[in-house]
């Protein structure tokens, strides 16, 4: 599926990265000023945080598959990154606070994961929205596995034969492995690992009316998942984070016009609107 192009672009915004890059042709030792017109072309930065074991990793990799962006894994270095997205597993811990308390609220998104181990949406959305009033900030529920199931034909196959005997996923998942008798055991497991109980659920609820291929079925999960509506959040992100970059850019422009060199195409420079209207 194509990621949603999550851009840094407002009003003027690649007008002025493209004067920018001509004016840095001119000035080929001012490395500061190379560096961070350079990063206006970049992608948006996310860094993906939060306790061990709340779907960290599963997070990152499915926002990676969704948006265009660039997140940031665990232990790996935020310090540059342009927003986060705290993981919760459940109830928010005095951890989670704290480390909360650290953030920038405007730049951060809660994500209450692993939401599909509630067994509902409406479920979910509901510990979601008593998470938010602990919190006192918006909680977005997600189910990130959806996201990133890789189901093959096999899997595909399993499915297939599972929705066309009319099989129900049982509350205990050793009860759902061994339903099928050795010759299904590995490929079951399989399924558990990928999707678990709920996504298995939500694929055989899709098949009601038929076999759905295989690219179709992974856009019909990540429908299924609520990462789409993480979009409003980064866009905003990536409105702020552009205007954020030009900033830089004029603080770099301003120490150049200083040292005297292209002081006068510099001043029009920082007068142009997109670069003006950033560092105002």
């Amino acid at each position: 599926m194509d990621r949603t192009v999550v851009g840094l672009c407002g009003p003027g915004y690649l007008d002025i990265a493209a004067r920018l890059d001509q004016l840095c042709a001119r000035l080929p030792d001012a490395a500061g000023l190379r560096s961070t017109v350079d990063d206006l072309h970049g992608p948006l930065r996310v860094a993906v945080t939060g306790r061990h074991g709340t779907g960290r990793d599963t997070l990152a990799r499915a926002v990676r598959r969704v948006f265009d962006v660039s997140p940031i894994g665990p232990g790996d270095d935020d310090a540059d990154a342009d927003a986060w997205l705290y993981v919760l597993a459940g109830w928010p811990r005095p951890d989670d606070m704290d480390a909360l308390s650290r953030l920038d609220p405007d730049r951060c998104q809660v994500i209450l994961g692993k939401a599909d181990t509630l067994g509902s949406w409406p479920a979910a959305r509901v510990r979601a929205c008593e998470c938010a009033e602990k919190l006192g900030q918006p909680v977005l529920a997600l189910m990130p596995l959806l996201a990133v199931a890789d189901l093959g034909d096999p899997e595909v196959d399993l499915l297939t034969s599972l929705a066309r005997a009319g099989e129900v996923v049982p509350p205990m998942q050793a009860t759902f492995v061994d339903a099928g008798g050795p010759h299904q055991r590995l490929g079951r497991v399989g399924l558990l690992r990928t999707l678990d109980a709920y996504g298995i659920a939500c694929v055989l609820a899709l098949f009601v009316d038929g076999p759905i291929e295989a690219a179709e079925l992974g856009a019909q999960l990540v429908g299924r998942s609520g990462l789409p509506a993480l979009g409003e959040f980064l866009t905003g992100a990536a409105g702020s984070a552009g205007r954020l970059r030009l900033r830089r850019v004029a603080d770099q422009l301003e120490l150049v016009a200083a040292s005297g060199l292209l002081r006068d195409d510099i001043e029009h420079l920082l007068a142009g609107s997109a670069l003006a209207g950033a560092v105002r």
